[in-house]
């Protein structure tokens, strides 16, 4: 399995043109035909931080978290899960949408979720000048601790990888997984502390949150933001986050190489 992981590496080091070409047409794709175009990639996220603003803020009067406005506090947890969303849901049905490509023998289709991943960093690369904006409006600036968020979107980026192998080999045959991530993604967002901060909850009900692996890259997107400190402080679950994202990583290898034969089949 490593060796297909090593593979893998190769594979898009030297499909690296290809890669970034397809990423660069799907993004556009996704919105062609539409009055407002890509601009809808950057509308409805934008919406939502505002929607959850007003709800949290100015109705129910949370007017700070952790000593942080809520506005910084909600914008520098919502940047990594609106990337974390959109390439998990996109990811998951990237083969039957490109269901002619995977039908090809000379296509390497194991690219296809690679390819949704980065199509969907401009709109991340958006959001954190957005959140940057945003907490200089609030006198908080950038540090050397804020660098970690190079850390921090790799490691989304290898745990994304490794997820979307595995729910995207599964869709051609159960294509009800597609609705079934839509209600796990609205459970998974109050499950995860986006909205509101862990330190409400008492230290046992902590733990709990810990073991869903997006608290580590909520919380680190988060403290490179507001420089609060370096991940190798919590050894604990950067060590139990690379296990469950390899143990992703080698189950997904697994499926794709046992399923994919089988794909042209159901599409």
């Amino acid at each position: 399995m490593f060796k297909e992981l090593g593979a893998f590496v190769k594979d898009m080091w030297h499909g690296r043109k290809l890669l970034l070409e397809f990423s660069y047409n799907d993004f556009k794709a996704r919105y062609a035909g539409s009055m407002l175009g890509i601009a809808w990639a950057f509308v409805n996220p934008l919406v939502m931080v505002l929607t959850y603003w007003i709800v949290f803020s100015k109705v129910m009067r949370s007017g700070s978290t952790e000593n942080f406005p809520f506005i910084v506090y909600l914008m520098t947890g919502m940047v990594s899960w609106f990337f974390f969303s959109d390439v998990f849901t996109t990811g998951t049905s990237v083969f039957r949408e490109y269901s002619y490509l995977v039908k090809k023998v000379v296509f390497n289709v194991r690219i296809l979720p690679t390819a949704k991943l980065l199509s969907n960093l401009l709109t991340h690369f958006f959001f954190i000048i957005v959140a940057f904006l945003i907490c200089f409006a609030y006198k908080i600036f950038p540090t050397l601790q804020t660098l970690q968020l190079f850390y921090y979107l790799f490691a989304l980026c290898v745990f994304l990888t490794g997820l979307t192998w595995i729910t995207a080999s599964i869709q051609p045959f159960f294509p009800d997984i597609t609705q079934l991530i839509g209600v796990f993604m609205q459970a998974l967002m109050w499950a995860t502390p986006v909205l509101y901060s862990p330190m409400m909850f008492p230290e046992t009900y902590r733990f709990i949150l810990k073991i869903n692996p997006l608290y580590y890259i909520v919380m680190g997107y988060r403290d490179s933001f507001l420089s609060r400190g370096w991940f190798w402080e919590h050894p604990a679950l950067t060590i139990y986050f690379w296990v469950v994202t390899i143990i992703l990583l080698l189950v997904g290898s697994a499926m794709f190489k046992r399923l994919k034969p089988h794909f042209s089949d159901v599409l």
